[in-house]
């Protein structure tokens, strides 16, 4: 997919709102508001950080993950017709129509004057303009709007809000009527919602097809239990390619699920198919015994009823199943709504090995570079006169398999050419060296809190009992480092300065979703902060 395809219908200026004349709309500032208000009158609620919801850290994390792999995020339609449910829903139709929400609504219908009503209102009203009343409400259609009438009521018999909404509450017509089943239904199987969207962009011309949704979606479960629930969110990818077959795509999803740290994946053909697949190649996803997905091939009569003519592999992943298998929650409720069910109860152990890095490297030789940054940074930590120091040396090479780093000495003894690099501590402050007094803080958990302390602390929170978690503020900075080294190849120059921690994503780290749950739940508290002054810059050379 293009950029000048996700640039589509967005405007050059999002301050300038147009409205359908072409005028720009007028401010809607009203003397009086905040905006008037001086900033000290305010007392001042923004400072520090909250904790997001396990759900929508979930998301992000999914969201950056397919991203960071070259897929294109779109929306998809809440919305979907029963007629493209019926069709591709097939046969099981009459299985699965009660599982979806059907959308209704009231349509108004117009009024006549009616004599109890006129009596009614003129009692109430003596000076309302009969005549105009009823023009509006004669002009009353299916396609207007509770609100609309509010406002006509109010511009042009001018009521105010109070005596409009009596007049429309006097109006029996006006209160009555059941809702009418209209023709759209909310999306229940995100596979209904992909048909529009790759009908909309597809291009032969400009293969493979790589997208991806997180999107909500609403079953009308009979029953809500620890595993089954009204509305959810799924991560949902669509790959579309001249050779791509079942294999390739189930290959790309073990590698999402690796790169998530999941273990125990199977993938199960389905007992029963869903139409949109073809014959045979729908598959159910599990970690362990619970069920995270599906995935599938489009069915190619579908996709070219639809001007599609390439295979498509579609996979739906519940991002609250994920959570529940990676994080161990026994019921989707505790994940969802940790504040109205049982807080978990962690041991300071437990919390520490809960304890992760955000970035790290993933090959061989970024785990060497994130090695060597914090060996170097070890050996001058005390030397204050150090304004910079190379912590690798290596060259920069190609292979079949892309770019990759290798250190000097390795290069000669296998032969290898390649251009020069090497990874820079740099003093981040005058004077400092090249690390803060904080840098070298460890992290430990004392009774359910997480906090930082200087190395020489280490031995009173070990006889309270506390629990080390083995973790640095340098040794986070250095595998963040050999991440966005890794990641740099390509232009051949990255670096990063870090001076004050003030929590733990600021040095790499973060707390899992139960555990993070657990100690607000217990009214715990995260206290990690630091002057660490830590800086590195890598940097391919130009060969001589």
């Amino acid at each position: 997919m293009t950029e000048a395809y996700l640039m589509k219908g967005k405007p050059e200026n999002g301050n300038d709102a147009k409205m359908e004349n072409g005028k720009t709309r007028p401010s809607q500032k009203k003397e009086g508001t905040l905006d008037q208000m001086k900033s000290e009158d305010i007392v001042n609620y923004l400072y520090g950080r909250g904790h997001p919801h396990p759900i929508s850290e979930g998301v992000s994390e999914m969201r950056e993950l397919l991203l960071d792999s070259g897929f294109d995020e779109i929306y998809t339609s809440f919305f979907v017709s029963r007629r493209d449910l019926r069709e591709l829903t097939g046969e099981l139709y009459p299985v699965l129509r009660d599982s979806v929400y059907h959308l209704s609504w009231v349509r108004p219908a117009p009024l006549g004057p009616t004599p109890d009503v006129d009596r009614r209102l003129m009692a109430r009203f003596p000076d309302l303009d009969r005549a105009e009343l009823w023009n509006i409400l004669d002009a009353l259609d299916e396609d207007s709007s509770g609100e609309e009438l509010l406002a006509q009521l109010m511009d042009e018999l001018g009521l105010d809000v109070d005596d409009a909404l009596t007049v429309m509450n006097m109006i029996p017509e006006l209160n009555r009527g059941d809702p009418e089943v209209g023709d759209m239904t909310l999306r229940s199987f995100m596979p209904t919602s992909w048909l529009s969207t790759l009908e909309a962009i597809f291009d032969p011309e400009n293969l493979p097809l790589r997208l991806f949704t997180v999107a909500t979606a609403f079953r009308r479960e009979a029953e809500l239990d620890s595993s089954h629930i009204r509305t959810y969110n799924i991560l949902s990818l669509a790959i579309g390619d001249d050779d791509l077959t079942l294999e390739k795509g189930m290959a790309v999803l073990r590698r999402i699920f690796d790169n998530q740290g999941l273990s125990d994946i199977s993938f199960l053909e389905k007992s029963y198919q869903f139409p949109f697949f073809e014959k045979g190649t729908e598959i159910e996803i599990f970690g362990g015994d619970l069920e995270l997905g599906t995935c599938g091939m489009c069915s190619g009569e579908i996709l070219s009823s639809r001007g599609v003519t390439t295979p498509v592999f579609i996979a739906d992943i519940g991002v609250e199943r994920v959570l529940m298998h990676r994080y161990g929650y026994p019921d989707i409720r505790q994940l969802l709504y940790p504040q109205f069910f049982a807080a978990w109860n962690l041991t300071d152990e437990e919390i520490a090995s809960s304890l992760r890095y955000l970035r790290k490297p993933q090959t061989d030789y970024g785990r060497e570079i994130a090695r060597a940054i914090h060996r170097t940074y070890r050996e001058c930590r005390e030397k204050e006169e150090d304004e910079k120091r190379t912590a690798w040396k290596g060259i920069l090479a190609s292979s079949d398999y892309g770019k990759f780093l290798v250190t000097e000495e390795r290069a000669k003894e296998l032969g290898i050419d390649g251009r020069p690099a090497e990874v820079v501590l740099r003093e981040s402050r005058k004077g400092m060296g090249l690390c803060g007094p904080g840098a070298f803080n460890e992290i430990w958990v004392d009774q359910g809190n997480v906090v930082s302390v200087p190395p020489n602390m280490a031995k009173t929170l070990e006889e309270r009992g506390a629990s080390r978690t083995n973790k640095t503020f340098v040794k986070a900075f250095s595998r963040y480092a050999a991440w966005k080294i890794e990641r740099s190849l390509e232009r051949g120059h990255t670096s990063r300065k870090v001076e004050k921690i003030r929590d733990l994503e600021g040095i790499n780290l973060k707390l899992t979703s139960k555990a993070l749950y657990y100690i607000l739940s217990h009214k715990k508290k995260v206290d990690v902060q630091g002057p660490v002054y830590l800086s590195f810059s890598f940097r391919v050379k130009d060969p001589r």
